[in-house]
């Protein structure tokens, strides 16, 4: 049973990522269709989404741990599938950035109750890997959005590709609804969001180590979704790729990379943490210092080919993280208090990440046109790239407290 939970949840993180990212990938030809301008684009795919993501999280996740994780997991996948259906029937950029919104605070519950229900499946010691193992299913969910939206963006459109995946959403929803048990539901347990939100977020601030994570982990979104909203963009204005390829092959280099440092990374992090918690925070600094170098050789990259072999070893190294930086948030939580934990991380992260990284990109892009002119937004990818240097300062720090903070 603790499997095939850990399959649908899964399923639910690629639901999220593929109709979170699909819009990527066909940004080059939703632009020519509405002529919209690379800052409109930035808002589209970063604060327009993210900012109601991180709003809606906290006051949705508690709603939903109190009325039926399950139950209302699948109703946000079913609002958030219907999202992105308005967002393909939509003839303005107002429309477009409504129906964002909508997709944003359907989406905002996922991850949250995904993990209150996981973590209630497996032991302590086992989740790194089993977070691990969720967080591939955003690598997934951004590869399939890649490849199958530049391949059905070519066939049938860009508007025709959401519709798809938009059914497809609706399908998920069902089988959630009709075969996804909650076990806190069936043993009687009392539910977290019984615990006042002050006494959570006062426990949370207490927490040095905490604190020094969340901050690793707000830098760490703002860099990599400025960065994967935009490479698409990049790869075709920069090496003049078609959209279908672009697709294709960065989305080739994504997963390649991606999906096994996922889960490579989860495994590890759980031995690791046998012998010392600290690893939590040292593995992924170790990671992003390999990354940044990577990534930087990858913006800057001549050709094409050489671009997007870096981008598959930048997305392995970046993705090892993944389990360590959610295993390390919950490390002195208590039960009571952790799907509000993930959500408060999200809404935080979400504010200060996910809205600001592509709407940078895009509105760097746009403001040094005239100086940088068709290099504009490698100028500004590599721009924020280099902020990536804060993550690894903020996780060595949390590693000095971490530890200490477990034994008081």
């Amino acid at each position: 049973m603790t499997a095939y939970v850990v399959l649908l949840l899964f399923l639910a993180n690629v639901a999220n990522y593929g109709q979170r990212m699909i819009v990527s990938i066909l940004l080059p030809a939703i632009q020519s269709d509405v002529d919209l301008t690379d800052g409109q684009l930035g808002i589209l795919v970063g604060g327009g989404f993210a900012l109601f993501y991180a709003l809606a999280g906290v006051p949705l996740s508690r709603f939903a741990d109190r009325h039926g994780r399950v139950k209302w997991l699948a109703i946000a996948v079913a609002f958030w599938s219907a999202a992105t259906g308005m967002f393909g029937l939509a003839r303005t950029f107002l429309q477009m950035l409504l129906a964002r919104v909508a997709l944003g605070v359907g989406q905002s519950i996922c991850i949250p109750v995904s993990h209150s229900l996981l973590i209630d499946h497996v032991r302590p010691e086992s989740r790194p890997f089993v977070l691990g193992i969720h967080s591939t299913g955003g690598v997934v969910g951004a590869t399939l959005s890649l490849a199958l939206g530049g391949w059905l963006e070519a066939r049938v459109g860009w508007r025709q590709a959401l519709t798809l995946y938009a059914a497809a959403g609706l399908v998920l929803a069902v089988v959630i609804a009709t075969t996804l048990r909650d076990p806190r539901k069936d043993a009687g347990v009392a539910v977290e969001s019984t615990v006042p939100l002050r006494a959570v977020i006062r426990h949370l601030l207490g927490l040095r180590s905490y604190l020094l994570v969340l901050l690793a982990v707000c830098i760490s979104m703002l860099v990599e979704f400025g960065l994967n909203q935009w490479l698409p963009s990049y790869y075709v204005r920069e090496f003049s790729l078609p959209v279908a390829q672009v697709g294709f092959r960065y989305g080739l280099a994504a997963a390649i990379g991606g999906i096994p440092g996922s889960l490579l990374g989860g495994w590890l992090t759980a031995r690791l943490l046998r012998r010392d918690i600290r690893w939590l925070v040292w593995f992924p600094a170790g990671m992003y210092l390999l990354a940044l170098p990577i990534g930087l050789g990858m913006l800057l990259a001549s050709s094409v080919e050489t671009a997007l072999l870096l981008n598959g070893v930048y997305a392995f190294t970046v993705y090892t993280t993944s389990g360590a930086l959610w295993a390390a948030c919950f490390a002195h939580i208590e039960p009571s208090m952790r799907a509000t934990t993930s959500a408060v991380t999200l809404f935080v992260a979400g504010v200060t990440g996910m809205a600001l990284g592509p709407t940078l990109v895009g509105g760097m892009s746009e403001f040094i046109s005239a100086h940088a002119g068709s290099h504009s937004l490698r100028v500004s990818l590599v721009s924020v790239e280099c902020l990536a240097f804060g993550i690894i300062c903020a996780l060595l720090l949390a590693g000095r407290f971490i530890a200490r903070e477990g034994q008081s």
